[in-house]
């Protein structure tokens, strides 16, 4: 049996040479990529390498032989009992895990084509450590910068639709204080019509 959580897994046929063939020229093709993403990503991951699970997902997140997974990561976190500085939580949570890409999805085909014209593509970096956020929420595991995230996401949407990132968000109109000034105002000449009127009252008594 084989944890299919854990580094290190293998659906394929271990008998057919074909298969290894084939992953193994998937490896050397993206050998460029796995180095590049393990590279600016070194302060989240151990690794990233081409996986022999993927068959939908983009890349996946998964435990060394000594980490948790994400289930046990929640469950772990969950204990009632659980101490703030558990050494040992520490320590298996701590873990650095291994970023498994899909050598046969478009996004990482593009991502691939993006660092070999450009190594220090501001696209390419944004959508690689996207790509390993959503790992992270795919496999199971608490994202620590969710914030973040959703700033990185509304860059790419951004960029996508061709919105300058500089454009502001547009203010919002001010009625309350317009329709209190208006009030204001509007009091004023009430007043000045009632002064107005008591003037010409008294004007006829003083004639008498």
């Amino acid at each position: 049996f084989q944890n299919v959580a854990k580094d290190g897994l293998s659906l394929s046929d271990d008998s057919s040479e074909a298969a290894k063939k084939v992953h193994e020229e998937a490896v050397e093709e993206f050998e460029p990529l796995t180095k590049w993403m393990g590279d600016n990503l070194k302060d989240e991951i151990e690794k990233a390498v081409v996986s022999q699970r993927l068959s939908d997902s983009p890349c996946a997140l998964v435990a060394s032989s000594y980490g948790w997974s994400g289930n046990m990561e929640r469950i772990q976190r969950a204990q009632t009992y659980a101490k703030a500085n558990d050494a040992s939580q520490g320590f298996y949570s701590g873990q650095k895990k291994t970023l498994e890409i899909n050598p046969r999805h478009p996004l990482i085909k593009e991502l691939k084509a993006r660092v070999e014209a450009n190594e220090e593509d501001e696209t390419a970096k944004d959508l690689a450590i996207v790509m390993f956020e959503t790992a992270v929420l795919r496999s199971g595991y608490i994202l620590p910068d969710s914030s973040g995230f959703a700033n990185r996401i509304d860059r790419m949407l951004r960029l996508s639709m061709d919105i300058s990132l500089d454009e502001k968000v547009e203010e919002e109109p001010v009625f309350e204080e317009e329709e209190e000034a208006a009030g204001e105002e509007d009091d004023e000449e009430e007043v000045n019509a009632d002064d107005d009127d008591a003037q010409e009252e008294t004007v006829p008594h003083e004639e008498l």
